[in-house]
């Protein structure tokens, strides 16, 4: 999948030029938005297209990692950003209207206030060990529906304690690997 648009080069200008200071990503990370952040997130996009996924949720949105990148690259995805802190918040709000995105409604809430509808996928990264994900993102999946996080380095290992996981290696175009686990409503054990 192509991540190149104007839509995305916008969003790494601004994160890159404002993240820091509101504090979204490191003061290291300014250079580096593109391919650490940008293409490490463009991999969920495949797995919901291949879910064939309406709507998806993500999870402690943040500076819009993954659900404005993905929002960008599947438009005709209904996404839902879910981030409890007010800045953050307010970031995903500006993002929505300056990229123009009318496939994002963004909500200042944690997971497990969530009382909406149901959605056929859920995204994070960096929000939790896995073993938590699935308390945490289980309850807001269609019975079909799947989760799909975006792990580092433990990932085999915080698979240990969730059954039916499954992990999968994506190269990304820098070269890099990136390691999705997925898992439908599921309990630890």
């Amino acid at each position: 999948m192509e991540i190149e648009s104007e839509k995305m080069r916008a969003f790494s200008r601004l994160l890159s030029s404002r993240g820091p200071a509101l504090g979204l990503i490191g003061p290291k990370e300014a250079g580096r938005v593109w391919e650490r952040h940008i293409e490490n997130c463009a991999v969920l996009a495949r797995f919901l297209e291949e879910k064939k996924a309406r709507n998806a949720v993500d999870v402690g949105s943040g500076a819009g990692l993954p659900g404005i990148v993905l929002s960008v690259l599947l438009p005709s995805v209904k996404f839902t950003l879910l981030e409890p802190r007010a800045l953050r918040k307010a970031w995903l709000d500006r993002m929505k209207e300056e990229l123009d995105l009318k496939n994002v409604e963004v909500y200042k809430l944690k997971a497990e206030q969530w009382r909406g509808e149901k959605f056929d996928a859920a995204v994070c990264r960096a929000l939790a060990p896995l073993p938590k994900l699935v308390d945490l993102l289980s309850p807001l999946l269609k019975p079909s529906g799947t989760a799909f996080a975006l792990k580092g380095k433990s990932a085999k290992e915080e698979m240990k304690d969730v059954s039916g996981a499954r992990l999968f290696s994506v190269l990304q175009e820098n070269g890099e690997e990136t390691s999705v686990v997925s898992f439908g409503i599921r309990r630890r054990g």
